[in-house]
């Protein structure tokens, strides 16, 4: 497979980072882009905001490095994505090029203005990606998107099993959490990817949701076997 994460800013991929992992240890190809260096971050006071941008692509090199990934970084203003046309046909112009077959984005309701601009801006990239005058080399192959779980959302729950990437996801976190000081701890990211794990049978998962037609009603359940199930 070829895996693409799309973000808004640097350690917005702490979510999927097991799962990232997991897909670059088994030899699939896995690219990282942020669409913002997320200069604005306020843990870096008063530095400049090109200042900030140089030490946040580095954290992109490091975690990309961490999760066996390549990287890239788009450079729309951080705390001014629209999920408009440029940014998605920005996305498109990587998946021409990357050729996805997973996409693993934000949800689409979450309250950071960014992160819901990055779910419309790949939301309309997987058809902005099929039209050849404004990507050149079209890519036509089917593409699933996946998001960030939200209860609120109803679709779909993938969970993926990361018990045997568990040390990479926990490294990524570590990473992010040591330089920023976060109060956050690792027992505690720790221990929401257990409860994630132990509801779907496993001892560590990451949980996503997939954009797809809602399944019709049935006039009964469908039997083990049936077509139907999915």
């Amino acid at each position: 497979m070829r895996v693409l994460a799309v973000f808004s800013h640097p350690d917005d991929e702490i979510g999927c980072a097991g799962t990232l992992a997991l897909h670059a240890r088994r030899g699939d190809a896995v690219m990282l882009v942020w669409l913002t260096y997320g200069e604005l971050a306020s843990q870096f006071g008063d530095q400049r905001p090109e200042e900030v941008a140089r030490v946040r692509e580095g954290h992109g090199r490091d975690v990309a490095r961490l999760i066996g990934g390549t990287y890239r970084f788009l450079g729309f203003p951080d705390a001014g994505l629209t999920g408009g046309r440029e940014e998605a046909l920005a996305v498109a112009r990587v998946m021409a090029e990357f050729k996805p077959n997973a996409v693993i984005t934000w949800d689409p309701e979450d309250v950071h203005p960014d992160h819901r601009a990055t779910y419309q801006a790949t939301l309309s990239a997987l058809k902005l990606v099929r039209i050849p005058k404004l990507v050149g080399n079209a890519y036509r192959e089917p593409i699933r998107l996946f998001h960030y779980y939200r209860s609120e959302v109803r679709r779909p729950v993938v969970s993926v099993d990361i018990t045997p990437v568990m040390e990479v996801a926990e490294s990524v976190f570590e990473y992010y959490r040591a330089f920023y000081g976060w109060a956050y701890t690792l027992e505690a990211f720790r221990a929401r990817r257990a409860v994630i794990g132990a509801e779907a049978g496993v001892r560590y998962a990451e949980r996503f949701q997939v954009v797809a037609p809602q399944a019709p009603a049935l006039p009964y359940l469908p039997a083990p076997g049936d077509p139907r199930r999915e």
